[in-house]
């Protein structure tokens, strides 16, 4: 399994892992394509021998300093094996690459196996939105601020 930034001819595979993994809340297809050909946006796939099995999207604003991760998603036969861990990887090394250090997305409350996902990588709830999808069913807004991430702190004794 290998990822990459996703081309215009990746739209028909992401938006089946849109309907087969989102259902209603699916983006429609006018979000793909803006993920897929505006400046500030990027789709990652995820493919193997038998195709695209998973999808991410972010947006950046280099100006505020904070990547968005939009979507996050695996086909069910391939969970479990990693592929969202790289697609996460990947949305943030796109972030990294263009010095955004802060990231953020929203998770349904009820998906606690995407939210361990997040939590592994180190983000942190900070708020539940309230009735932020359809049905009135809640988010989680989780963040990730690497800025420090790897950096030495040197403490001098007073």
């Amino acid at each position: 399994m290998k990822t990459r930034l996703a081309t215009p001819e990746d739209f028909v595979g992401i938006m089946r892992i849109e309907e087969l993994c989102f259902g209603d809340e699916r983006f429609d297809s006018e979000t793909v394509r803006a993920y897929l050909t505006r400046k500030d946006a990027f789709a990652i796939v995820a493919v193997t021998k038998e195709g695209i099995v998973g999808s991410a999207m972010g947006t950046a604003s280099a100006r505020l300093g904070c990547g968005r991760i939009g979507s996050v998603a695996v086909l069910g036969d391939h969970r479990g094996k990693g592929v969202g861990n790289r697609l996460l990887e990947a949305c943030e090394a796109e972030f990294r690459a263009i010095g955004i250090t802060h990231f953020l997305l929203e998770v349904a409350v009820e998906n606690v196996d995407a939210i361990k996902l997040y939590e592994t990588n180190g983000y942190r709830i900070n708020d539940v939105i309230g009735g932020y999808y359809s049905r009135g069913k809640d988010a989680y807004l989780m963040e990730k601020d690497v800025t420090m991430e790897g950096r030495r702190v040197r403490i001098r004794p007073s």
